[in-house]
């Protein structure tokens, strides 16, 4: 199973610039396309298996884990990619999940039902959360978000969204309720990214339903601040190091510095004047060094939706 699994992915791998088509939008912000990695084939995975967030990033930013509802085996995998290889290592079945040092993680195992800790050498697994599985909601946990600094995770009971979604509780990792998670949707921002200081936050605001995103730059945790971008945006987010904001929008992914304001596009993932073409990027993870960004593309499919999974290498954006 697991050989199996690698030889299908490493066939598929593509690495550079060329998995993206450059065409003109006429939007007037130039390309820069930086070098990417495809991390997943296309209508192989699910798209409706996916919870937030999409991914992990090693603490060390040399690896990525996540999971993906496999269509033929109709199971969920979890998968695990250095940086630079040409294949993805099978872990094992799970969801969710979330690493806790560079070489552990947790995740959500469906039968029997738990929140298991997995060191990734040795294999070795112990259950934590136990105190979650009394809650009556337990049955309808689909996956978890893990706070390194809190040292707590935040459950999921919502699959794939159009715009991030918060888990709507915290526990610690004995399984003890903490409290809920509050969400700025009430404010009309549908995501939102700080700077590493606090000082400064991008939102992406929606101020009536499908209508045009603005990407505003407020000032600590107010909701409203100058807009730098308006249009179909899904995703924002801030890299750690406080150099760039990243957006999403449509099939595009725009890099901005936000002390001038300069902004080029790292990556385009298919033709926009194309309108049969319905794929659109949609989450955006920075790695913790901010020399990568993991970037997943929500793809229509009359088969079955399916997503795809970028890595890019910002360390090559030149500005």
């Amino acid at each position: 199973m697991k050989s199996r699994v690698i030889l299908v992915i490493l066939g598929i791998l593509a690495v550079g610039v060329g998995v993206w088509i450059s065409v003109t939008t006429g939007s007037g912000i130039p390309d820069q396309l930086v070098p990417a990695w495809q991390l997943l084939p296309k209508e192989t995975y699910r798209a409706m298996g996916v919870t937030d967030p999409f991914l992990s990033w090693s603490p060390d930013s040399s690896s990525i884990i996540f999971s993906v509802f496999d269509r033929g085996s109709r199971r969920d995998k979890i998968f695990k990619w250095e940086v630079g290889e040409k294949k993805l290592e099978y872990i094992t079945e799970g969801m969710s999940p979330n690493f806790v040092s560079n070489h552990e993680f947790l995740y959500l195992k469906r039968q029997p039902k738990g929140i298991l800790l997995r060191r990734l050498n040795s294999g070795e697994e112990r259950e934590v959360a136990k105190l979650l599985k009394k809650s009556e909601f337990f049955s309808e946990v689909i996956g978890f978000s893990y706070d390194p600094e809190r040292k707590t995770i935040t459950v999921r009971m919502a699959e794939w969204t159009r715009f991030r979604t918060l888990g709507p509780d915290e526990y610690d990792l004995s399984g003890k309720y903490l409290g809920e998670v509050s969400t700025r949707q009430s404010e009309g921002i549908v995501d939102y990214s700080f700077d590493p200081t606090g000082s400064r936050c991008a939102i992406l605001v929606e101020e009536q339903p499908e209508r045009s995103i603005s990407l505003q730059i407020a000032k600590g945790k107010a909701s409203r601040g100058r807009e730098i971008a308006r249009g179909e945006l899904n995703a924002v987010a801030w890299s750690p190091d406080g150099r760039v904001i990243a957006y999403a929008e449509d099939k595009t992914v725009v890099a901005v510095r936000p002390n001038d304001l300069r902004r080029v596009v790292v990556g385009r993932f298919g033709n926009p004047n194309d309108e049969f073409d319905k794929r659109k990027a949609v989450r955006l993870i920075w790695s913790p060094n901010s020399r990568y960004m993991a970037v997943m593309v929500y793809v229509p499919n009359t088969k079955g939706d399916y997503p795809l999974y970028y890595v890019l290498d910002m360390s090559k954006l030149a500005w």
